[in-house]
């Protein structure tokens, strides 16, 4: 998935994405169309019964269509019907707007977590 590096100065290791992906531990979800992966979102689940968002992207020439959004609904969907109690994410101001939208609570520090508690009974 060469499209996800973001920084062509910064050696890339395409381990982790196997490690999120083979690790029974984490959820990983794959946006894909037409052939194509756009995004995908991938978190970890913790002792605690919550879940740690650890990656979310979508494809730079897709931002902005909504695929974030829809591949973080259905993230929190399979959360729910697996019993998972909370979901936790750390982003930049730069993915603050739809993390808001999406009815998480943080501050307004430039790097900020986010946490949004889980109804399972909806």
């Amino acid at each position: 998935m060469e499209p996800f590096k973001y920084d062509d100065n910064v050696p890339y290791d395409r381990s982790w994405i196997e490690q999120l992906v083979m690790n029974e531990r984490c959820l990983t979800l794959v946006y894909e169309n037409e052939g194509q992966i756009k995004g995908f979102i991938s978190g970890e689940k913790m002792v605690s019964g919550g879940i740690m968002i650890w990656f979310c992207a979508v494809k730079k020439e897709f931002q902005n269509s909504i695929i974030g959004i829809k591949l973080y609904q259905e993230f929190e969907k399979v959360c729910k019907e697996t019993g998972v109690t909370a979901i936790l994410a750390y982003g930049y101001k730069t993915s603050a707007g739809m993390l808001e939208r999406l009815h998480f609570y943080s501050n307004n520090t430039t790097y900020r977590e986010f946490y949004k508690p889980l109804n399972n009974r909806e």
